[in-house]
């Protein structure tokens, strides 16, 4: 037995789990395990049986004892990634478990093929536009983003959403920086193979892209088992990258780059022709459509079914009928505009109300530091629609005010209407609030563009990824500050700052 070999087994051992537990989690042979650990099959560092294996240790690794274990285990073995990470763990623990350590995971250059390649084959590959490896087909591609104006969308296609690349930190790393950088969008069409695992891991890779809605994401079912795995990039009028993977997945991808114009235009033809078939994964309003924002707020708080939100903010649905619309008339002199807007207000909240007292489960989270920072600057910035208008508002320090003694009126009045306070958001849901209706629907509200949008779905695996996120934020707040008392005397707390501000000259009307 080699070294390389029995880290796999020192890990299974350590972690008190079987072959037979490995191969059940990971759907792989038990036989191939068996050979891996014993020496005579190799577990190649790039494959998705290495993945799929690191995945489901690192969820075993449940404890801080087995955390420092491995740890340890890395340092001994001189690895040079990251480990104070989720993704520096993985690496690490791929690194540590596969027979070709040696030879850096993203090193283009790993295969004996290319390896032992001539210079004057490289040259002629290069010139037929052929890419070998996940870091060169990116650093190819960037270049290509990098020659696009801003503004302007390019046009994905996966033939299978099991093409590893997508999710590849390298060339995921690549996608994000391009889109942010250039300041333009991605529409992606993926044909769906029915094993969620693999949707919900590009799910996860590009969740910042789908909730900004910087991507756009479409899918239709297709074949399950393909000869080859391909992924089309198409820079319109200008470049074609078609990207192939086996799909066993120990070799590494090719890069073809086509500029020839005809074929550049029918590729696009071709593409527009599949995205017509598709079904989007999202929906993305702008506030031009601010009465189906409007819609779907209603769906989300007033139909039957427990709702999960987390907020960059503070919630207006928690004013009571007379704050609301002292806020509605500082900036509706005209009657019929005011009356209607109280009316709108009226249906959401007596609607809401009747939710709960039918028992309605209702999750909230929201952030101390923006709660410290409403206080200081003595108003909150929203979206508009949550005052059934456009573009953003400026809630002043008494409607801010009114909104938390609603969250303590309502903590006290429905058991299964519960709140979470956390010292900070995670980066992800900076100036966003996101509503999951528990296996219904998805919809988040995104604050970082010139103007407010909402990303709305009901699909199953959205839902199920943004669910498990956020699980994981919730169970941040076990403990003392998810006790309800504990929650009350915060917020009492923070509105006896207001108070205090406001009784030294602080209007109400004052933004």
């Amino acid at each position: 037995m080699t070294g390389e070999s029995s880290n796999l087994k020192a890990t299974l051992s350590r972690f008190q789990l079987s072959n037979l537990d490995l191969a059940r989690a990971t759907g792989i042979d038990p036989s191939l395990i068996s050979r891996y650990i014993s020496g005579n099959r190799k577990l190649k560092k790039d494959s998705w049986q290495a993945e799929e294996i690191a995945e489901f240790l690192l969820m075993k690794a449940d404890t801080s004892e087995k955390i420092e274990w491995l740890k340890d285990q890395f340092e001994a073995s001189k690895l040079p990634v990251d480990i104070q990470s989720v993704l520096g763990m993985k690496r690490n623990l791929i690194q540590w478990i596969s027979s070709d350590k040696g030879v850096p995971a993203d090193d283009p250059a790993e295969p004996d093929e290319w390896e032992e390649a001539t210079e004057d084959e490289k040259n002629a590959e290069k010139q037929k536009g052929l890419v070998h490896g996940t870091l060169a087909i990116a650093a190819a591609l960037s270049e290509g983003f990098r020659a696009m104006p801003q503004d302007e969308s390019v046009d994905l296609f996966l033939t299978s959403d099991k093409l590893r690349i997508i999710i590849d930190p390298a060339f995921s790393d690549m996608i994000h920086g391009a889109l942010a950088d250039r300041k333009i969008n991605a529409n992606i069409v993926i044909c769906v193979s029915g094993d969620t695992r693999h949707l919900n891991k590009i799910i996860q890779t590009y969740m910042g892209e789908m909730v900004s809605g910087t991507m756009r994401f479409y899918t239709f079912f297709g074949s399950t088992q393909n000869v080859a795995e391909q992924m089309f990039c198409i820079f319109r009028n200008r470049q074609v990258a078609i990207i192939t993977e086996t799909p066993v997945g120990s070799a590494h991808p090719i890069g073809m780059f086509v500029d020839d114009v005809d074929f550049v235009q029918e590729m696009s033809q071709s593409y527009d022709a599949t995205y017509r078939y598709s079904q989007s994964m999202f929906n993305i309003y702008n506030d031009d459509y601010v009465r189906n924002m409007i819609e779907v707020l209603y769906c989300e708080y007033c139909i039957p079914g427990a709702l999960c939100v987390v907020k960059d903010s503070i919630n207006p649905m928690y004013m009571s009928l007379e704050a609301y619309w002292r806020v509605l008339r500082k900036d509706n002199q005209d009657e019929g505009e005011y009356a209607w807007k109280c009316n709108e207000y009226r249906r959401f909240h007596d609607s809401f109300v009747n939710m709960l007292e039918n028992g309605m489960p209702n999750r909230e989270i929201i952030s101390l530091k923006r709660l410290k920072a409403i206080v200081s600057e003595g108003k909150c910035l929203m979206a508009g629609l949550y005052f059934l208008g456009t573009g953003f508002y400026e809630l002043d320090l008494q409607g801010c005010r009114d909104i938390l003694a609603g969250y303590v009126e309502y903590l006290n009045r429905f058991p299964n209407f519960s709140l979470r306070i956390l010292d900070d958001l995670p980066e992800l849901h900076s100036s966003n609030c996101w509503h999951v209706k528990e296996n219904q629907s998805v919809a988040i509200n995104d604050w970082n563009g010139d103007v407010p949008i909402m990303c709305h779905s009901g699909h199953s695996a959205l839902i199920q990824e943004f669910q498990k996120h956020y699980e994981t934020i919730w169970k941040r707040g076990t403990g003392s500050l998810g006790n309800r008392a504990y929650v009350i005397s915060i917020l009492q707390s923070i509105i006896r700052e207001m108070d205090e501000k406001l009784d030294n000259g602080a209007s109400p009307g004052q933004s």
